[in-house]
C-alpha cells in the first residue's frame, strides 16, 4: 500500500469518527423514534392529570413524539414510582410526580420500594401546586378557617376528615394538632372520592389540590376556605393561606417534576430538560397554569436535586410536628 493511499484512508477513518462525535452518535440522532411513555401516579380526570395531559401535549410538539400519560394510581403515588425505578434507562418511561411523592412518601411510610436518590434522574421542574381546605357549604356553615374551627369543635370526636394523598392527611392533621382538634381520618383511594364524601356531607372537611378544588368550587360544590402555600395562589387570590390562622403548612405545598430512571443517557435527559423548560416558559403555559391554580417553575436537574433535599427536611419536620404515625 503506498504512503499517499494509507494517508487518505486514515483522513476518511479520522473524518468519519469525528463526524459521529459531532453529531452526537446514531443514538442520538434517532432519538425519539417510539412513542414515550409518563407514569403518573394519580387517576384520570384529576388536578395532577389535567396537568400531565397538558404538558404531554406540549412535548409531542416539541419532540416529535407520541406523549402517552399511563395514570398508575396506587400506595399514594409508590406504585408509579416503583415501575419507573424498575424500567428501562432508554428514555422511553419517565415518570411525573412531585417532591411529597418522592420525599414526602419516604417520611409517611414504615418503607417505599425506590430508593430516592439511586433510583432516578431529575429531569427538570413544572409547577407547584398548593392544597386547598374544602368544605360543603350546604353542610358545614364556615366563611372562614376559625369558624370550620368552631364548629369542629363542638362536634368533639365525631369530627372527621377525609385523605386520599400524603399531602391532604399530613396537612388536616397539623391543621387539626395547631387547634387543638379531635379529628378522625377517613382515607380514600383517590381524590375525587374522598371530596365527594365531603360535598355529601359524610365527612366534615378534606384537603385536594387546587387545580382539582379550583374547579370544584368553580362549580359551586365546594368552598375553599384556605390554601396550603406560603404565598396566595394567583388565580385564587380570595383565598388566604393557613398561616394566616397560625397553621403551618407552607412546606407541604409540591413542587412536581419530570424523572427518569437512573442511567438515562445524559443527551437524552439534557434534550428533555431543554423541552420542558421551554414548555414551561410559553405564554400559554404560564396563563394555563395559573388559571388552573397552579404557579410555574422553571429548572433542571440541580434544581430539583435541591429542592428534593429541602423536601426532605420540611417533611421530617412535619412528620414530627403532626405527631404522624408512618403506615
Amino acid at each position: 500500500m503506498g504512503a499517499r493511499s494509507l494517508f487518505w484512508r486514515c483522513a476518511l477513518a479520522l473524518c468519519a469518527a469525528l463526524g459521529g462525535a459531532l453529531a452526537g452518535g446514531p443514538a442520538a440522532a434517532k432519538y425519539p423514534e417510539r412513542p414515550i411513555r409518563v407514569l403518573l401516579g394519580f387517576p384520570a380526570g384529576g388536578g395532577a392529570d389535567i396537568l400531565a395531559r397538558f404538558y404531554a401535549e406540549k412535548l409531542r410538539e416539541l419532540s416529535g413524539a407520541a406523549i402517552i400519560i399511563e395514570n398508575k394510581p396506587g400506595a399514594s403515588g409508590n406504585l408509579s414510582v416503583d415501575l419507573v425505578a424498575k424500567a428501562k434507562p432508554d428514555g422511553y418511561t419517565l415518570l411525573l410526580a412531585s417532591t411529597t411523592t418522592l420525599a414526602g412518601n419516604t417520611k409517611l411510610f414504615k418503607s417505599v420500594p425506590f430508593d430516592l436518590f439511586k433510583d432516578f434522574e431529575p429531569i427538570a421542574a413544572l409547577n407547584e401546586v398548593a392544597f386547598g381546605l374544602l368544605v360543603a357549604p350546604q353542610h358545614v356553615k364556615a366563611a372562614d378557617i376559625d369558624e370550620l374551627t368552631q364548629h369542629l369543635k363542638a362536634k368533639g370526636n365525631r369530627a372527621t376528615f377525609g385523605w386520599a394523598t400524603t399531602t391532604s392527611l399530613a396537612a388536616a392533621v397539623l391543621y387539626g394538632k395547631t387547634k387543638g382538634l379531635e379529628l378522625t381520618a377517613v382515607p380514600y383511594k383517590v381524590t375525587p372520592q374522598s371530596i365527594s364524601d365531603v360535598i355529601a356531607g359524610l365527612v366534615d372537611f378534606g384537603f385536594a389540590d387546587t387545580v382539582y378544588a379550583a374547579g370544584q368550587e368553580r362549580q359551586g360544590r365546594v368552598k375553599m376556605l384556605a390554601v396550603s402555600s406560603a404565598n396566595r395562589v394567583p388565580g385564587l387570590a380570595h383565598v388566604p393561606v393557613l398561616g394566616d390562622y397560625g397553621v403551618n403548612t407552607a412546606s407541604l405545598s409540591p413542587l412536581w417534576a419530570m424523572w427518569a430512571p437512573t442511567g438515562t443517557p445524559k443527551y437524552i435527559i439534557e434534550m428533555h430538560t431543554g423541552w420542558l423548560n421551554r414548555i414551561i416558559e410559553m405564554p400559554a403555559t404560564q396563563q394555563f397554569l395559573m388559571s388552573q391554580g397552579a404557579i410555574p417553575v422553571v429548572g433542571g436537574p440541580d434544581l430539583m436535586r435541591r429542592k428534593l433535599a429541602e423536601a426532605l427536611v420540611s417533611w421530617s419536620a412535619a412528620v414530627e410536628a403532626g405527631n404522624i404515625t408512618p403506615q
